[in-house]
C-alpha cells in the first residue's frame, strides 16, 4: 500500500485530511466571526448575524473607553499582572533552582506537598482568602489581589520551574563553580540562560492564568474604579447580552495583551513545551 513520508496510506489522506479541515473550521470561524462583530453597528449585526460587516466602524471601542471606562480596567489589569508575574517568576525560579540543584532537606517532599495543593480547586480557597483579607485590610485593593495571585500561583510555578532546571546540564554548573562564579552568578549567567524555555513558557502560562482569572477579581476588588477587565467586561456582558458587537469588541481588547505575547514567545513556549515532554 502507497504512503507518503510520515507512513500515512494514500487511501487514509482524503478523509485525515477533511478531519483536519473541520477541526480548523470550527477554531478559526469563531475567531472570525468576533473579530468581524466587533467592527460593525448593533443594527447591521442584527440584520446578519453571521455576514460580513456591511459598513466597518470602530464606534463599539470608542463606547467602551469613554463609557464604560475600559481604559482604566486595562490600566489595572496591566499593573497586576506585570507586578503578579515578577514576583512570581522571581520566587519560583529561587525556589525551584533550589530544589533542583541544591541539598535542601525534604526536597522531594515539598514537591509532593506542591502538587497535592495544585489539585486544590480555587473556589474552595475563595472564603478564607477573603476573611484572610479582611483582617489585614486588603480586600478591596490591589496589592491583596496581586499577593492572592502570586501565592495561589506558586505551587505550579515552583513545581514547573524545578523541572527545568532539573533539565540544566549538572556538568555546565561545575564548570562555572570551578571558574569560581558564586550562587547567584551560576544562577543568573548560567543556569537561568539554558533553563530560558522553560521560564517562558512558564511566564505565559501565569500570565493568561492572571489576566483571564474573574473570581477573585471580582470579589476581592468591589470598587468599580480597581476594576480589572475581566470583571468588567463580564459586567458589560451580563447587561448588555443583546449588544453582541459591543461584548465582541471587549473581548478583541481582551485577547490583544494575550497574542502579543505568545507571538513574541511562541519560540520558547514550543521550546519549552518539548523539552518537558521529552522528559
Amino acid at each position: 500500500m502507497a504512503t507518503n513520508h510520515v507512513g500515512v496510506p494514500k487511501r487514509a489522506r482524503l478523509p485525515i485530511g477533511v478531519g483536519l479541515a473541520l477541526i480548523a473550521v470550527t477554531i478559526v470561524y469563531p475567531v472570525v466571526y468576533l473579530a468581524t462583530a466587533a467592527f460593525r453597528t448593533k443594527a447591521d449585526y442584527l440584520a446578519n448575524p453571521f455576514g460580513l460587516p456591511s459598513e466597518w466602524t470602530f464606534q463599539n471601542f470608542i463606547v467602551l473607553w469613554n463609557n464604560y471606562d475600559l481604559g482604566n480596567a486595562l490600566r489595572n489589569s496591566v499593573v497586576v499582572v506585570v507586578i503578579g508575574l515578577t514576583l512570581q517568576l522571581a520566587i519560583a525560579m529561587l525556589a525551584g533552582y533550589a530544589l533542583a540543584r541544591l541539598d535542601v532537606p525534604g526536597a522531594r517532599a515539598i514537591n509532593a506537598t506542591f502538587v497535592s495543593v495544585m489539585l486544590v480547586p480555587s473556589q474552595v480557597l475563595i472564603i478564607p482568602i477573603y476573611l484572610l483579607l479582611s483582617r489585614i485590610g486588603l480586600v478591596g485593593s490591589l496589592q491583596g489581589l496581586i499577593l492572592v495571585y502570586v501565592a495561589t500561583g506558586l505551587p505550579f510555578a515552583v513545581f514547573f520551574m524545578t523541572a527545568a532546571f532539573a533539565g540544566v546540564d549538572q556538568n555546565v554548573l561545575e564548570a562555572a563553580k570551578v571558574d569560581g562564579a558564586g550562587f547567584w552568578r551560576t544562577l543568573i549567567s548560567v543556569a537561568s540562560p539554558m533553563a530560558a524555555p522553560g521560564i517562558a513558557t512558564l511566564a505565559v502560562l501565569q500570565f493568561l492564568g492572571m489576566w483571564n482569572e474573574l473570581l477573585f477579581a471580582y470579589i476581592l476588588l468591589p470598587d468599580n474604579d480597581l476594576r480589572l477587565l475581566t470583571p468588567a467586561l463580564a459586567q458589560i456582558g451580563g447587561r448588555f447580552t443583546s449588544d453582541q458587537p459591543l461584548v465582541s469588541a471587549g473581548l478583541i481588547v481582551t485577547a490583544i495583551f494575550p497574542m502579543l505575547l505568545l507571538a513574541f514567545a511562541s519560540k520558547y513556549v514550543m521550546s519549552g513545551l518539548a523539552a518537558s515532554f521529552g522528559r
